[in-house]
């Protein structure tokens, strides 16, 4: 199997290389890195953002270890040879706390954000430290996805991303900042400086019953939420989808929901609200992703999931409503009709 650091480099290189054709974006997450870069190459993205930043103990951002090697041994090398030609590749900070105690990671922690934003003096650092993470490799530009944010803390976050957006284009970079599809977040103004983003999934997920990550009326609210401001942000988009069964509600990738499908001898159905895919199939049908984890019943699962034509669709209806550059969380399982269809390559 190729290494981590292998497959940057091979995959940065061939990108840097080449021109992007079209405004798609897409995230590279650090624990499916290799995946990532392989789909990185079979189609046409604009940006990359590299899913690779979080917290420690003491509020402070870090890369694992392993992302660092990674880097070193291929992204700045790669970027290196070509600094202007290739794709922008941003690194995304994402307001998790992760560390080695089983247990002890918190994904999404508000408390970080929260503390963090308290203060002029807290804010100060927090900024000098992302500045200091971003310099270390030749990053175009920096998003920050700090999600779950308390709302008295959201005025205080907006103020310190307009700031850290002027310090960064004084050095030629860019900020993102993403958007939780929540009305609490999205019914205020935006400060100009910093391009912005909105999540337009989970509508069904873990935390409820079956259906589809968005659909076209999911769509046309989060457009109604953002209608007073001049520009409308740009919209990433969820591939994959989950399984809903007797144990619980489980994550799948396209090609893995595909296989199942496949294996269990279903043909999918496509939603017309949605476009998306559903079937019902036994947790031990041949292609099930849950035989692996054992403790399978031959229970009845209900699967939904998105495809080429499920992104290409929302994508669509996106941009008919206003909004910008389309962004696809994540690449790694998805087929390579599917990434044609949304970088259109």
């Amino acid at each position: 199997m190729m290494s981590l650091r292998s497959a940057i480099s091979a995959g940065l290189l061939v990108l840097c290389c080449s021109v992007p054709a079209v405004a798609a974006d897409a995230w590279v997450a650090e624990w499916d890195m290799p995946n990532g870069l392989a789909e990185l190459r079979q189609g046409n993205f604009k940006n990359i953002f590299m899913f690779a930043a979080y917290f420690d103990r003491q509020d402070r951002p870090y890369l694992t270890e392993d992302m660092q090697k990674a880097l070193r041994g291929g992204l700045a090398a790669s970027l290196a040879q070509s600094p202007n030609k290739g794709p922008g590749v941003y690194l995304s900070v994402v307001n998790d706390l992760l560390v080695e105690a089983p247990g002890k990671s918190i994904q999404k922690d508000p408390g970080i954000v929260s503390r963090l934003m308290a203060t002029e003096a807290s804010r100060a650092a927090h900024r000098k430290d992302l500045l200091a993470l971003l310099s270390v490799y030749p990053f175009t530009g920096l998003e920050i996805d700090y999600e779950r944010v308390n709302i008295d803390d959201w005025p205080r976050l907006l103020q310190f991303a307009q700031e850290l957006s002027v310090t960064l284009a004084a050095q030629g970079k860019k900020l993102r900042v993403v958007l939780e599809p929540k009305q609490k977040y999205l019914q205020g103004s935006l400060p100009a400086g910093p391009q912005y983003v909105v999540m337009a999934y989970n509508l069904h997920g873990n935390h409820n019953g079956p259906g589809a990550k968005a659909d076209d009326a999911f769509l046309r609210k989060l457009a109604q939420w953002c209608a007073h401001w001049p520009v409308k942000p740009g919209l990433a988009l969820s591939a994959g989808g989950y399984a809903w069964t007797a144990r619980g509600v489980v994550d799948l990738t396209e090609r893995k929901a595909a296989a199942w499908a496949q294996g269990a001898g279903v043909q999918p159905i496509r939603d017309p609200a949605s476009h998306a895919l559903y079937f019902k199939a036994a947790d031990n049908s041949p292609g099930s992703p849950l035989l692996a984890k054992g403790g399978t019943t031959g229970g009845s699962c209900e699967i939904w999931y998105a495809d080429g034509e499920t992104l290409a669709h929302w994508a669509d209806v996106g941009r008919s409503l206003g909004f910008g550059d389309v962004s696809l969380w994540r690449l790694g399982g998805n087929t390579p009709e599917s990434l044609a269809k949304i970088s259109g390559k």
